[in-house]
Parts: structure tokens; C-alpha cells; sequence
């Protein structure tokens, strides 16, 4: 069984019960400096592991880097 998602607005299917944290293993993304929006809401990370995924969801990951100018 299979959940269907849209991840960073690609089409992927996770294997159910999938949550956030489920994605951002699936996608081998570092969850240090991401954030989370599921159907245009942001979601802490202590709550990725809880929150569970629905076919048709659409999951954005926004990273943060860090730089400046010399």
C-alpha cells in the first residue's frame, strides 16, 4: 500500500502509513536546516514524525544556507 504525494511538486508514491519525516528520509534530504509546508502550512519538526501524509498532499521541503559577502 502506497501513499501518493506531491514532493517539492513531483509526484512520488511513499510506502503507508508515511509522515513528514517518512519524506524527508524517502528524499535522503538532511532535515538540519529545512522547513516543512504541507498544503501551504508549516509544520515544526517535532511534529514530522506525527503528522501522517494523505494521497493527493502537497509537501514542500525550503532549505536555508547560510553565506555573505566578503
Amino acid at each position: 500500500m502506497f501513499v501518493r504525494v506531491f514532493l517539492n511538486g513531483e509526484a512520488q508514491e511513499l510506502p503507508a502509513p508515511a509522515t513528514i519525516q517518512t519524506a524527508v528520509e524517502h528524499l535522503g534530504l538532511s532535515d538540519r536546516h529545512l522547513v516543512a509546508e504541507l498544503n501551504l502550512e508549516i509544520f515544526p519538526r517535532d511534529a514530522w514524525e506525527k503528522k501522517n501524509l494523505s494521497d493527493g498532499d502537497h509537501l514542500e521541503f525550503i532549505g536555508f544556507v547560510g553565506g555573505g559577502s566578503d
